[in-house]
């Protein structure tokens, strides 16, 4: 690592710790959520016409541009099944009605939904869901070319759904063999999986009416597999998860070094009655640790996963999981992977309001984002609500929630790059033009290709204010590369008067060039 890298890394970074201290940074992660399964976001409901499902998805997705939010999660693997053509994978259900049915006329959602998404600038994370199979018992509704009819001994059932054995080893190599080839079928911008790894425990009553916790049926596996090697049966799943874990960052890696791979676990790793030098001052009733099986500390601190978002679902002042208690405590072990926070949106636009400032006063160099749960609420219209003399109260007319984070996000916002990934600037743009009339402007200019080219950013400095790409607050654009030989942006903000307009690359890292800018004077007749 040379010398002059060094330097450029260390004054970005400085930067970026500046901007911090006035939210909003320049560098934050913002993401919207939208879960595929039980068409809880997209599709919004089973065998919807292929115009339907790209109209409903650009809603999300304009709603996402609203707010300024710079990356959409969308789950595109709910049940072992997927919303692509698959070579290993049905259909998915929640597509068509059917598992293994494929969309009539035939067409790959996947390259639309990344597409329209690198338009509108946002990040394209993959969300998939490693070991659940069905979110129901009734195996006749599984396709006939699911991997459970081919090797049903892969699987287990618990309680009311199916879901790979964690424990079969060749269960795992199908898991590494479908991110693999998605990741190399697909320009997307991350691989993510949420809290669900085992299962969260299931309950029953016995004979006397008393309730007990179902054990995860894999008995067979751990005779064959665990038994002979491992001592506790809670360390040999533990270690199961980890190795998969560590599988698919080595091969998202060696695919695609760019690429992130990230959690997204339950708020508690666990608490400190469980674990007194590592635990969080926390009572919660499950532990990712001890109940899923998830040991993300181990995670980040090997550097397995890129970024870490714990589910921080709670209000502010919750007693036995309180959002600022976990927030310091997931800062501090992050062990320097980003940690993006995410908020659930039900709990109300001014809770949500609060969550998010105290996350930005922890600074950038402890706290890079947030994640929203879900991308739901920046869609659907506030329903009315009754007021306590049983009289209903009208709908309000906007959405708090799309308000509240318009004001929050004041500016556009770069997701925050990743030091341990490529940092090399992508080329300066050429021949920057700026041509129309006050009403409608034109910015254009050439690019220079270079294959971490993802996009450009457009600045517009007024008359007496100096070029500052470190100031978000000027940052008015951000045009995806999509290999055009002359790319350009449209200012229609029908301004008139001396500007400054600079166009600076922006690599797949997040990494951006220097500025290449050109002062004019727009008017009515024109621009000189």
């Amino acid at each position: 690592m040379n010398r002059k890298f060094i330097a450029s890394w260390l004054i970005m970074f400085c930067a970026m710790g500046l901007i911090a201290q006035n939210a909003p940074a320049k560098y934050e992660m913002r993401a919207g959520w939208m879960a595929s399964v039980a068409n809880i976001s997209w599709p919004a409901k089973k065998g919807l016409s292929n115009e339907e499902l790209k109209a409903g998805y650009i809603q999300f997705l304009d709603s996402l541009v609203a707010v300024r939010a710079n990356a959409v999660i969308m789950q595109v693997r709910p049940t072992g099944d997927s919303f692509y053509p698959s070579s290993q994978e049905p259909w998915s259900i929640y597509l068509t009605g059917k598992q293994g049915q494929a969309p009539t006329p035939l067409w790959d959602p996947m390259e639309f939904l990344i597409r329209e998404a690198h338009k509108r600038g946002l990040e394209f994370h993959a969300w998939m869901n490693p070991y659940r199979v069905a979110q129901h018992n009734d195996s006749t509704l599984i396709a006939e070319n699911h991997a459970m009819r081919e090797h049903p001994e892969w699987f287990v059932q618990y309680g009311k759904q199916w879901y790979f054995d964690p424990g079969v080893p060749s269960s795992a190599d199908y898991t590494v063999k479908m991110v693999e080839e998605y990741v190399s079928r697909y320009d997307i911008d991350g691989i993510h999986f949420d809290d669900y790894f085992y299962p969260y425990k299931v309950t029953d009553k016995d004979a006397e009416g008393k309730t007990y916790v179902v054990d995860f049926p894999d008995s067979v596996s751990w005779k064959k597999y665990g038994e002979p090697f491992f001592k506790n049966k809670d360390d040999w799943r533990r270690n199961n998860v980890d190795q998969l874990i560590k599988r698919l960052s080595k091969t998202i890696t060696t695919l695609k070094p760019w690429v992130k791979f990230g959690i997204s676990p339950f708020g508690v790793w666990r608490n400190a009655s469980s674990d007194p030098v590592r635990g969080s001052d926390t009572q919660a009733g499950v532990q990712n640790y001890d109940d899923l099986y998830a040991d993300i500390l181990l995670w980040t601190e090997k550097g397995w996963i890129d970024y870490v978002t714990p589910q921080l679902y709670w209000k502010i002042g919750k007693k036995i999981v309180d959002y600022p208690i976990l927030l310091d405590w997931w800062i501090k072990y992050s062990y320097g992977r980003h940690l993006y926070i995410g908020h659930s949106m039900g709990n109300g636009a001014e809770e949500i309001q609060k969550q998010i400032t105290m996350l930005r006063e922890k600074g950038y160099e402890n706290a890079q984002g947030s994640f929203y749960w879900s991308a739901n609420s920046l869609v659907r219209t506030p329903r009315p609500r009754r007021n306590a003399d049983g009289t209903v109260a009208p709908a309000p007319t906007t959405n708090p929630m799309n308000e509240m984070l318009r004001k929050e996000n004041a500016h556009i916002a770069i997701v925050p790059p990743m030091p341990w990934k490529d940092m090399t600037a992508a080329p300066e743009v050429k021949d920057v033009k700026v041509a129309g009339t006050q009403t409608l402007c034109e910015v254009s200019w050439t690019p220079v290709y270079s294959d971490n080219l993802m996009y450009f950013l457009v600045y517009k400095f007024p008359k007496g204010v100096a070029v500052d790409t470190s100031n978000p607050q000027y940052l008015v654009g951000k045009v995806w590369y999509d290999n055009q030989s002359v790319a350009s942006y449209i200012d229609k903000e029908g301004e008139k008067g001396e500007f400054t307009y600079a166009i600076t690359t922006l690599t797949r890292n997040n990494i951006e060039s220097a500025p290449v800018s050109k002062t004019v004077k727009i008017s009515k007749s024109g621009i000189k």
